[in-house]
């Protein structure tokens, strides 16, 4: 590949944008978070059942729906780039499963090491809700490499564009701060929501009505992204 001048991911304007997009869409935004919100239930209700595999499949086809619609790639429902598509999307998992998969063995390969002891981590092991606070710390610092930037290569294919991996890691390079940054500021109106959910106690359903639209922000978020770096002139 030829050389290219490193662009810098605008952090503050791709959130302010992504807000206004959806503050100009409101309809559209309304019924993808719906139809997202339905999604999550049905995920929750037929998880471990094999009807959720095809819950699955209708996320799979409302996110790829989603994408070419803001892209305004007509036809929006294509089966040959949802097929296509599949592909990367495989990857992603694959990176996601390998990377959280050594995260989570991480405290009993240490020892190994001569780095602590091993009841040291499994204290932290047995506390569910600090385990679950660090693996989404550390989870966001990955993310460049296991999600976000293969995400990328995942909406090219949605689109019909390059989807390789290589090509997504190419035009982001110089760009890990500025998407950590990104990762961060996003899980700010998650963690809020969390705590008054709890705080509150509000059952899981209107958890879930709420969380949707944020949901739905992160992917208009991403869209954007692969705006700024694929794009744009």
């Amino acid at each position: 590949m030829e050389q290219k001048n490193i662009k810098s991911l605008p952090v503050l304007n791709i959130l302010s944008q992504s807000l206004q997009y959806m503050q100009g869409a409101p309809l559209p935004m309304f019924w993808f978070s719906m139809l997202n919100y339905a999604s999550i239930i049905l995920g929750v209700h037929t998880w471990r059942t094999p009807a959720f595999f095809v819950v699955l499949l209708g996320a799979y086809i409302l996110w790829s729906f989603f994408f070419r619609y803001y892209f305004k790639k007509k036809p929006y429902f294509e089966i040959k780039s949802m097929t296509a598509s599949l592909s990367p999307s495989t990857k992603i998992l694959v990176l996601s499963f390998v990377i959280m998969t050594a995260l989570i063995l991480l405290p009993f390969i240490l020892p190994f090491l001569g780095l602590g002891d091993t009841e040291y981590y499994m204290h932290f092991l047995d506390d569910e809700e600090m385990l679950n606070l660090i693996l989404a710390l550390v989870s966001i610092f990955f993310a460049p490499f296991m999600f976000f930037r293969p995400f990328f290569s995942w909406i090219a294919s949605v689109l019909g564009n390059n989807k390789s991996l290589k090509f997504a890691f190419y035009h982001t390079k110089g760009n890990y701060r500025q998407i950590v940054c990104l990762l961060l500021i996003l899980n700010i109106p998650c963690v809020i929501l969390e705590q008054i959910s709890q705080y509150f106690g509000f059952p899981s359903y209107i958890y879930y009505l709420l969380l949707s639209p944020i949901i739905v922000y992160a992917n208009v978020i991403m869209a954007k992204c692969y705006e700024f770096f694929f794009l744009d002139n």
